[in-house]
């Protein structure tokens, strides 16, 4: 917290630095006008704007193509990040799949949770058609 005052002073010093004058005036017409100089016989308020780094064309060119550059670099490990992520998904999905058709095909009865009551129930002939059905989706879905 210390630190926080200490870098908030700095930086109030900082802009104060950088402050420019401008002058904010309303005309006959009510249209507001703003101006670094102070227009003659004309009542004004003084505004004060921070005033931003000079950039020459050059240096904001470079700036642009390292900007760029990083951001085109960050992007390609965000895409190798997700293509991991998706393939490790994949796999787990594959694996789940798998068992679930071998779980099908061996076990004369097979049972599963309720979702209502949380029981375990004995699942019906076309409720395991179903779910091998389903498994078998999923094989060809996930197992590329």
């Amino acid at each position: 917290m210390k630190y926080f005052a200490i870098l908030l002073m700095f930086l109030g010093v900082a802009v104060s630095i950088h402050a420019e004058k401008i002058y904010k005036w309303v005309d006959e017409n009510g249209q507001i006008h703003y101006s670094s100089q102070k227009p003659p016989g004309q009542e004004t308020e003084t505004v004060k704007v921070s005033k931003g780094p000079k950039v020459t064309q050059n240096s904001s060119e470079k700036e642009d193509k390292e900007t760029d550059a990083k951001a085109a670099g960050d992007d390609a490990a965000i895409k190798a990040q997700m293509a991991k992520t998706d393939a490790a998904n994949m796999k787990r999905l594959c694996e789940q799949a798998k068992k679930n058709i071998a779980a099908l095909n061996t076990t004369v009865r097979v049972t599963k949770v309720d979702e209502k009551t949380g029981e375990t129930v004995r699942m019906t002939d076309d409720q395991r058609l179903e779910a091998m059905k389903n498994a078998q989706q999923g094989v060809k879905e996930y197992c590329k």
